[in-house]
């Protein structure tokens, strides 16, 4: 429910404030990259094609998104939650250093302190990913156990935990790092999992009750922050439908509720597919808004706007600009226990990561422009065992055109559906160049479960005739 409205002026209104964040976040975006709420997946950026897209990624980077291609698993969602599993006690990736989880820090506000065999509650992923995703790696129109384009949201997150600001989208080749986050679903939702860690640890947002990271409501403020630390999720915010039923229902639409609403309902009320819940349901509580959201209590408005003001003051010394925010435990709450690491989670993690051998074809490619037509070339990639072989691409000659920036070559069973090669079509683009011989190189990175970069370099020859009258599938005159 609402607050009642206060008694006293505000020195800037809600509305006001907003307008003044988002100007002075433009010019601090460094700071505050993450901070803001991204849109909801509903509206997708799904289709990406070789000539690349009119989306700008203006919060981060401001080029266009990369053009990666995945891997969509089974319609069960079963190797997704068995990463993210894997994920919450750091059992997926812990060997690299890039996707890693970061140590949990507990204790209440100011006397945090890293605390050994904490884990995330790993149905907070699960419910995470179903609101950002619906647990899709890919676009809509890529089919189960299927390659195409990554799943990219009109704010340019990426992959099954819509992934942002680990991007550059920089309009350069993407790095290891993000070829590997943008291609294949472990490392996205292991990029997931940090992400939330991080808000979780960090000194800006407020803590619940003792910061006790098994009780899953001590996640509040971190699940907020996961999808922008945002008035538009805000419980007692303007955003908010103040009708809105509690808890949510997954079958239901976003409309009208807070992020973490939203996810804490998908813990008490888990989706089905095919009729089947996907993770069993968890008792969470919401906070008791009917006396939170009160008049100068923790979650009156007013202390969100306030917080912000003194973000923004860039007062030094000033490292928890929320504490006003922070709730306590809620009554009755349980802790959560996760299921514990154990040998067969080795095995689980073997069945995710397969061990994938590549075969990249590095027979030169040769393009050819006349006055009367215009070829194009395929790079083959493929994988003759088994997993996924991810792969980033990387040309040095500025008219080489690639259709994808990294990709996955899917091997054969078990876990994966087939063994079929990736095919990156290769063009160039010839406007302004001279006519004559060029050659140039694209480098071929393959980028393995242990850490291994094996590296091809396949050579590009263009011979430029002359300009072409018309291009391929275009009617001449």
């Amino acid at each position: 429910m609402r607050r009642p409205e206060p008694t006293h002026e505000p020195p800037l209104s809600p509305r006001a404030w907003l307008g003044l964040i988002g100007l002075l976040l433009v010019a601090t975006a460094g700071l505050v990259a993450g901070l803001v709420a991204r849109p909801g997946t509903e509206a997708l950026h799904a289709q990406q094609g070789a000539g690349g897209t009119s989306l700008i990624c203006s919060a981060f980077g401001g080029a266009p998104p990369y053009r990666f291609d995945t891997f969509e698993a089974t319609r069960d969602r079963a190797p997704y939650l068995s990463a993210q599993r894997l994920a919450a006690s750091n059992a997926l990736l812990a060997s690299d250093a890039a996707f890693a989880l970061p140590p949990i820090e507990t204790g209440p506000s100011a006397q945090r302190s890293q605390q050994a065999g904490a884990v995330v509650p790993e149905v907070l992923l699960h419910a995470i990913g179903w609101i950002e995703s619906r647990l899709n790696q890919a676009a809509i129109q890529v089919p189960y156990e299927g390659t195409g384009p990554t799943l990219i949201s009109s704010s340019c997150a990426y992959g099954l935990m819509q992934v942002a600001s680990l991007f550059s989208n920089q309009g350069d080749a993407p790095s290891r790092v993000e070829a590997l986050a943008g291609t294949h679903y472990a490392y996205n939702i292991a990029a997931g999992a940090q992400a939330l860690v991080e808000k979780w640890n960090g000194d800006l947002f407020p803590v619940v009750g003792l910061g006790q990271s098994e009780f899953i409501e001590s996640w509040y403020y971190a699940v907020w922050a996961y999808n922008g630390w945002a008035t538009s999720n805000h419980p007692a915010g303007p955003d908010v439908d103040p009708f809105r039923q509690l808890p949510y229902d997954c079958a239901r639409p976003f409309n009208g509720y807070a992020y973490q609403e939203l996810v804490i309902g998908c813990l008490i009320n888990p989706p089905s597919v095919d009729g089947v819940q996907l993770w069993p349901a968890v008792p969470a509580q919401h906070p008791d808004l009917a006396t939170l959201a009160q008049l100068a209590g923790p979650l009156d408005p007013e202390h969100f706007f306030a917080g912000w003001a003194r973000v923004l003051s860039f007062a030094a010394g000033d490292t928890q600009p929320f504490d006003a925010m922070a709730l306590p435990l809620a009554p009755g709450a349980l802790p959560y226990r996760a299921p514990l690491v154990s040998v067969a989670s080795e095995a689980e993690r073997r069945t995710i990561f397969g061990a994938p051998r590549a075969d990249v074809d590095a027979a030169p490619l040769r393009l050819q422009v006349t006055d009367d037509f215009v070829t194009t070339a395929s790079l083959s990639i493929g994988n003759l065992a088994d997993g996924l072989v991810v792969y980033r691409l990387e040309a040095d000659r500025s008219w080489i055109r690639l259709s994808t920036d990294a990709g996955v070559a899917v091997g054969s069973p078990p876990g994966t559906a087939g063994g079929a090669p990736a095919t990156v079509l290769v063009e160039a683009d010839v406007e302004g160049l001279p006519a004559g011989i060029y050659q140039g190189t694209i480098l071929v990175e393959v980028l393995l479960p242990s850490g291994v970069v094996e590296t091809t370099r396949v050579t590009v020859v263009l011979d430029k005739q002359g300009v072409p009258r018309y291009q391929a599938g275009s009617p001449q005159s």
